[in-house]
């Protein structure tokens, strides 16, 4: 990137939603024949932790640009497309994170479908500023981005309905329950502390994808949301994930530091300041979600000291406590400085999947996931997010989202595929009936978004206050 460059920026306003305005006014723009994406810290304005949600990132391509749809190997594709590596200086004295590059996701199982951003507006909620970046000299797109966000906000009212149709759950409760016994027997026999078992809920979405996406994000607003949208191709389905994840696989600055921060840990807010005040100490103290949260996080710590500097390895927080517009969680966040000689990506690589999506020891519980679930996660439980040029990144633990697909490449009416991956950390004193009601009281903050509630619930009904609720 020349030094040369130099990306105008203009004030932006403060309207919560305001992103989420611009994005859908650019997208209608650009046209669903393009990959798009937005990468929305949609509780920037009421996050306990402002620093994690200080940007949002609209990212879009056009059709002739590269992009990556892959059934495996996401990663190798990502250190011969991204082979960052060192320190690397800011060549643009841009000040924000993200400075085009790669945005996308990589599966559970190594897929991926990814795109080169060409066009791009980094909105800093901090400054109140976005900034119009774009892969040469392009006035239409600065006077496209500058006249849409004069035109700011928009008042576009609530979220257009989509309807869920055909919902079934993959696995039966007599079946995930059984299962459950198969994993507490491979903790017993010493080949696990912790599995992350996972099933999902299959249907159909009838409606925007975009409307669908905005009505979760209203109702579960959380650092991560993400909407990112893949094109039908010659042979593959047109994509869209909608993720509401509050979880950090990682992030790696331009100088080198790479931060990750897994939840273990999670309570749904009371009703009333009592109810909301015991939810939080009973999460706070309470010896399992504690115990879950400490092993995922030395897990952690194992998975970045692989291309540490020596010494530089830091558990900067553990087991604290966050609380959120619907819940509180526990977090514990740990970081360390790269060996300059390693790929980025292979760093990555070798962190993944996310600890807190497979359990404890990794290797050993993988193999023990893949004869116990009977079906591919693909994208969820993967990661999300953006890899910039400057050999910064940062992605989300694909939890809490949606996957969407459809041979139809239209922003309006159309009709979806809809999968939903729901999961839950089973240990040797898991109760199997109790793992099964918390599958169901996870899917409402998407089905119950939607309109729709779990298949089997009118035959399970279950309360969720004070509940532990495992985060997988």
């Amino acid at each position: 990137m020349s030094s040369s460059v130099c990306w105008p920026t203009v004030p932006f306003p403060a309207a919560e939603d305001a992103a989420a305005e611009l994005f859908g006014a650019l997208w209608q723009r650009e046209g669903a024949q393009v990959s798009a994406a937005f990468l929305d810290s949609s509780d920037h304005a009421r996050t306990p932790a402002p620093n994690r949600s200080r940007y949002s990132i609209l990212a879009f391509s056009s059709p002739a640009d590269q992009s990556a749809d892959l059934d495996s190997g996401g990663f190798k594709w990502l250190e011969q497309n991204w082979p960052h590596q060192g320190a690397r200086a800011d060549a643009t004295g841009s000040p924000s994170p993200f400075q085009l590059g790669w945005v996308g996701w990589i599966g559970y199982e190594g897929q991926a479908r990814l795109f080169a951003v060409t066009r791009a507006v980094v909105v800093d909620h901090h400054l109140g500023t976005a900034e119009i970046q774009s892969a040469g000299a392009d006035p239409d797109w600065q006077d496209a981005v500058r006249r849409a966000v004069t035109a700011l906000p928009h008042s576009r009212g609530a979220p257009e309905q989509v309807q869920l149709r055909n919902l079934r759950v993959r696995d039966s409760r007599e079946a995930y329950v059984a299962k459950i016994g198969a994993a507490q027997a491979e903790i017993r026999e010493g080949n696990s502390y912790e599995v992350c078992l996972t099933t999902a809920v299959e249907g159909q979405l009838q409606g925007s994808a975009w409307e669908a996406y905005r009505t979760l994000r209203q109702r579960n607003r959380a650092p991560f949301t993400q909407f990112l949208h893949f094109p039908a191709l010659p042979g593959r389905k047109a994509t869209a994930v909608l993720s509401t994840s509050p979880e950090r696989f990682a992030s790696i600055t331009a100088a080198g530091r790479i931060r990750s921060e897994p939840i273990k840990g999670t309570r749904p807010r009371g009703a009333t300041p009592e109810e909301d005040d015991k939810a939080l100490r009973d999460l706070q103290s309470h010896p399992k979600d504690r115990a879950e949260n400490v092993m995922i996080a030395d897990l952690v710590r194992n998975d970045l000291s692989v291309h540490a500097v020596p010494g530089t390895l830091r558990t900067e927080r553990l087991c604290a406590v966050e609380s959120y517009p619907t819940v509180h969680q526990m977090v514990s966040t740990i970081s360390a400085t790269l060996d300059p000689q390693v790929k980025r990506a292979r760093a990555l690589a070798d962190a993944f999947p996310p600890g807190s999506m497979t359990g404890a020891p990794k290797a050993s519980t993988i193999n023990i996931l893949a004869e116990l679930e009977s079906a591919p996660r693909g994208a969820y439980s993967g990661v999300a997010g953006w890899f910039s040029a400057t050999g910064a990144c940062d992605l989300s633990v694909l939890i809490r989202t949606a996957v969407l697909t459809s041979d139809s490449v239209g922003l309006e009416k159309d009709q979806w595929g809809f999968h939903l991956g729901l999961g839950g950390a089973i240990t040797a004193d898991s109760q199997p009936a109790a793992e099964w009601e918390e599958i169901i009281t996870k899917s409402r903050g998407v089905l119950g978004a939607l309109g729709e509630e779990f298949p089997q619930a009118r035959a399970s009904r279950y309360s969720a206050t004070h509940t532990r609720i495992a985060d997988c």
